[in-house]
């Protein structure tokens, strides 16, 4: 009897001491675990604040833009005072052409004298010439304006696609698509497979989508330039769903109920 007892004491303490070793080597897993999430989290602050700094570039860029538009344009009024000038030099040259030819036609009236015919004709025919110039001038400067012109709108689209990216960026609204790459169930949170450079806004809100319909909410929490990190906003997951790695994640505007989660 006293035999068994034994025996069943070393089960009981074989066992408690298993129990021992598998908990601690849980235990010693969860803080490496969390010292890896640490030390992405170290990462990921580092990437936004090279974010902010390409921010602050994009906007510093944007205003030499619209500076060089400002310049464009000074130019493009320049130019249209110099055309119509032309415009009145063609008339007035026209008018004098008009008036020598009137002259001629009087002169062959009155008098037959070759000379001055002659001189009057080679008067209008420099006149002519002088006509001709103006045009083809006409016709360049009119094309000169059109270059400026196709010019000033590429640049206005390139401030206008700036000014959508800081817009959405300061708004805190993606803008890309991304998949779930990989899920963190006891600290709610997932990684994405697209970051910055795929349009992932730090502080946006995203909806994992599947078969058409939207199953739960993301908080985006950091952002690196090709992953970033999303906690999984409270309450937001589908009855009876649990969300996979592979899972589309959309851009969408944070709700009430969410933006107070």
């Amino acid at each position: 009897m006293a035999n068994i007892f034994a025996i069943l004491t070393a089960v009981l303490l074989a066992a408690s001491a298993f129990l021992a070793l598998k908990n601690k080597e849980a235990y010693t897993k969860e803080i490496d675990d969390r010292k890896i999430a640490e030390t992405r989290l170290a990462t990921t602050q580092t990437k936004l604040a090279g974010l902010q700094k390409r921010r602050n570039d994009t906007i510093a860029e944007k205003n030499e833009t619209m500076q060089a538009t400002v310049g464009l344009r000074e130019e493009e009024e320049q130019q249209t005072a110099k055309n119509d000038a032309v415009k009145k030099d063609i008339s007035a040259k026209r008018e004098q052409s008009e008036s020598q030819a009137a002259e001629i036609a009087e002169i062959k009236e009155k008098t037959a004298k070759a000379g001055e015919l002659k001189e009057l004709a080679g008067k209008i025919k420099r006149l002519q010439e002088d006509i001709v110039g103006l045009e083809d001038e006409k016709a360049a400067k009119e094309s000169q304006r059109t270059n400026l012109l196709a010019q000033r709108e590429s640049t206005q689209s390139t401030v206008t696609a700036y000014n959508e990216e800081t817009r959405k960026i300061s708004s805190k609204k993606s803008f890309g698509n991304a998949r779930i790459s990989s899920i963190f169930g006891p600290w709610g949170f997932v990684t994405l497979s697209a970051g910055n450079n795929g349009g992932i806004v730090s502080g946006s809100t995203l909806n994992v989508v599947r078969g058409g319909e939207p199953i739960a909410e993301l908080r985006v929490r950091s952002v690196e330039s090709n992953r970033a990190s999303a906690d999984v906003v409270p309450n937001s997951l589908a009855e009876d769903t649990t969300l996979m790695v592979g899972d589309k994640v959309v851009p969408a505007e944070p709700s009430a109920p969410a933006e107070a989660n």
